[in-house]
């Protein structure tokens, strides 16, 4: 109902470009090529309950052979595949995975552009405005009308002072100021 080539089911909400269509392929090989590891896990089940179970001396007495013996041996010595696979393989992805997946990124980077270093800069803005209170009303006022004056400014100016600022500074100062803030703490907390 929900997947095939003839089902409208997700409609357009997955587009897939044309020459990326290898999948459509798949629709239509033979049937039988879509059914043979069906097939031949039933028939790598009956073979095992045949040679261990119905014909078991027969697999035993095969086994006692001096064909059957080094067969036998070949297949049980230990080839270390794998460790080879641990050592070389599995270990250096489980460690890049660590170290630089979850602790470089995940722990540094995400958490210090993410919910840490925001609520860090936050606190700091908070700090300097704190600085800016005096407690007369005038002041207030006065900040107040900057804001408004600087907002107001903002919107009408934009498409003038487009062409002198690109939004990608916006980011990047946003990111390096995250960046300073999350050091500065982690300096005064040393």
């Amino acid at each position: 109902m929900m997947l095939g080539a003839g089902s409208t089911f997700w409609g357009n909400s997955i587009f897939i470009l044309p020459q990326n269509s290898i999948l459509l392929d798949s629709e239509w090989i033979p049937q039988s090529t879509k059914l043979l590891p069906f097939f031949l896990t039933i028939f790598g089940a009956f073979f095992a309950y045949f040679v261990n179970v119905l014909f078991a001396s027969t697999t035993y007495k095969l086994k006692i052979t001096k064909f059957g013996r080094m067969v036998y041996l070949f297949l049980n010595k230990r080839w270390l595949f794998d460790k080879v696979y641990n050592e070389f393989i599995a270990k250096p992805i489980m460690s890049f995975g660590y170290n630089i997946s979850f602790k470089t990124l995940d722990k540094g980077t995400f958490e210090i552009l993410g919910p840490y270093g925001i609520s860090t800069s936050i606190q700091e803005w908070i700090k300097q405005l704190r600085k800016l209170q005096s407690g007369f009303l005038y002041h207030y006022a006065l900040i107040m009308l900057i804001g408004i004056t600087f907002f107001i400014s903002m919107i009408g100016l934009w498409d003038i002072l487009s062409y002198w600022v690109d939004n990608r500074l916006y980011f990047l100062f946003i990111v390096s100021f995250l960046f300073i803030n999350y050091f500065e703490r982690e300096s005064e907390l040393a």
